[in-house]
């Protein structure tokens, strides 16, 4: 009787608080919106995994689209912690593309948010379901039919989701999409893509093979750019080469 009635009053106290701050999340002031969401990780994890949070997940999936940018690089900034919580089925049925839409945000800040988080979303689903289902879907990101700066934060992304692969799966799948942006027809994609090979190379063997046959004559191209700073980073990023 007193495990049932200690339940039943954790599931009544549980049902209360989902309600209120599901209010609070959905509060016609900003500022009240953006505090409770900031917590929204500790929320769902004090409340518990179960029927009750998935409801409170509708409402997060709201605040990815909210019309205050701040709300929506915060609920960004929590989803790492709800992708731990609710486990790789839950985070790519409920959370995935609206997080990968936020690569895609008005806002740079939203955007960076998305970048920077999205290393501890890999880490925790592993290198196997990156390069297998995620990075595929940010390769398919990077469009010139898109704004130059949605290719310039898929470059970005790129290192974040490197940490988990293996140098060859890097020149197999990351590679190419870096010496594609160097023919980019904007110069900042290009020195951006500069910087990125840097970044490989600096982090990664990505093997003599692969720089000498691929990288390294592209780079040289690229020392003749018409643009001084696509110039410098290709010079650059050439030292690196053996």
């Amino acid at each position: 009787p007193y495990t049932t009635l200690f339940r039943s009053g954790r599931d009544t106290t549980q049902r209360q608080l989902l309600s209120l701050i599901s209010d609070l999340m959905k509060d016609e002031f900003h500022d009240v919106r953006l505090n409770i969401v900031s917590h929204a990780g500790l929320i769902c994890e004090v409340l518990g995994v179960d029927g009750l949070v998935h409801s409170l997940l509708r409402t997060i999936q709201d605040l990815v689209v909210d019309n205050h940018w701040r709300i929506r690089q915060s609920v960004v900034e929590q989803v790492p912690k709800l992708a731990k919580l609710f486990g790789v089925e839950m985070f790519q049925s409920k959370l995935e593309s609206l997080f990968l839409s936020s690569l895609r945000d008005s806002v740079h800040s939203v955007r960076q948010a998305a970048v920077m988080n999205l290393k501890e979303i890999v880490e925790t689903f592993g290198p196997q379901w990156t390069v297998e289902h995620l990075l595929p879907k940010l390769v398919d990101q990077y469009s010139s039919a898109s704004g130059y700066a949605n290719r310039v934060t898929t470059l970005n992304v790129l290192p974040q989701v490197s940490g988990v692969m293996t140098a060859d799966q890097i020149v197999q799948f990351v590679v190419p999409l870096l010496i594609k942006a160097t023919k980019d027809t904007v110069p900042n994609v290009k020195f951006c893509a500069c910087r990125m090979i840097m970044w490989m190379m600096e982090n990664h063997n990505l093997g003599s093979l692969s720089i000498n046959q691929t990288i390294k004559p592209t780079l040289k191209e690229l020392e003749h750019d018409s643009d001084v700073d696509v110039q410098y980073y290709a010079q650059r990023a050439a030292q690196l080469c053996p």
